[in-house]
């Protein structure tokens, strides 16, 4: 038992210690750039993973460091109610997410 807890005890050192690495080499690897990357995420109606979808996106630009996007879009390709809803839900949770008609999209892009 005691050689047990002593390989856990090592394996969440080691986890720490990967964890501290990671964060040093996000922070020396931050560029100046003004460019602002954006990822977009069509969903559409009845989708069932849209959910999974946004927190997958959201995951992705809180662990990628440097090449993660800035920010995430949820894009509305003519969502249900209920999709629309819990996609709402889900970019009130994360302040880089938001989300944008078909549109709206479009305005920003002619804005460019």
């Amino acid at each position: 038992m005691v050689y047990f807890s002593l390989i856990v005890l090592i394996l969440f050192a080691i986890i720490g210690v990967c964890q501290v690495c990671r964060g040093i080499v996000q922070a020396l690897s931050r560029t100046n750039d003004k460019k602002e990357i954006i990822l977009i995420k069509p969903i559409s109606a009845n989708q069932e993973n849209a959910e999974f979808i946004l927190r997958n996106a959201a995951w992705k630009v809180m662990w990628m460091g440097r090449f993660a996007p800035d920010k995430v879009i949820c894009l509305d390709c003519n969502m249900d109610n209920e999709t629309k809803k819990m996609c709402r839900l889900v970019c009130d949770e994360y302040p880089f997410m938001n989300m944008c008609t078909k549109k709206e999209i479009l305005e920003r892009i002619e804005r460019i």
